[in-house]
């Protein structure tokens, strides 16, 4: 039998005894650190700006009446009113500037139904600036304008007919997300559809 030299160097030691490994580990570890550090002062200075979207809708009308019933708004008939309403809500830790809306166009939610008209329109806090809300056609326009953090803006809509929407905006750093709408729920208030 014969001994077969190794090639390979023999630690004297082991591998967490030796100066070099700890060395490594401290400067892997400052690294991680300090990139960590640099993050959070960053995410600190330059917090995500963000706005959800919701957007639901109820006939006018809950259960089938017998008879004639005629639904005029304005003088305009309504052969199936619904309720709409598009909830926009700026949950970050920053304020949405008007120069957020790329070259001043608005946010903008189509309904695509024949008849549009802005009932109510809300806010919390109650005190918040809102920016200019308009309807043209089938189509909610929001903006440009400023939207606080921790703002949440409600649109109050009435249609002629169930609706289906698209939302487009040309807004710059904000994350813009659909929420789904939340159940149904009764409200003991009540929206006059009638103009003093």
């Amino acid at each position: 039998m014969h001994n077969v030299p190794s090639l390979l160097p023999v630690a004297s030691g082991a591998f967490y005894t030796e100066d070099t490994f700890w060395t490594a580990a401290g400067v892997a570890v400052a690294l991680v650190v300090g990139c960590g550090g640099v993050w959070a002062a960053f995410r600190a200075a330059h917090p995500r700006r963000r706005l959800t979207y919701t957007v639901s809708h109820r006939p006018l009308v809950h259960r089938h009446i017998g008879g004639n019933l005629e639904v005029r708004r304005n003088g305009t008939l309504l052969t199936d009113p619904h309720l709409v309403e598009v909830v926009l809500t700026n949950p970050g830790r920053r304020d949405i500037a008007s120069t957020a809306f790329d070259g001043g166009e608005p946010l903008r939610v189509d309904l695509a139904v024949p008849y549009l008209e802005v009932l109510r329109t809300e806010s919390s806090p109650s005190s918040a600036q809102l920016p200019p809300a308009r309807v043209h056609g089938s189509v909610l326009s929001v903006g440009p304008g400023r939207i606080g953090c921790g703002t949440t803006i409600s649109y109050l809509l009435l249609v002629d007919t169930a609706p289906t929407y698209t939302c487009r905006h040309s807004l710059l750093d904000v994350e813009v997300r659909h929420l789904p709408a939340p159940q149904a729920r009764r409200t003991t208030r009540q929206t006059s559809l009638v103009r003093p």
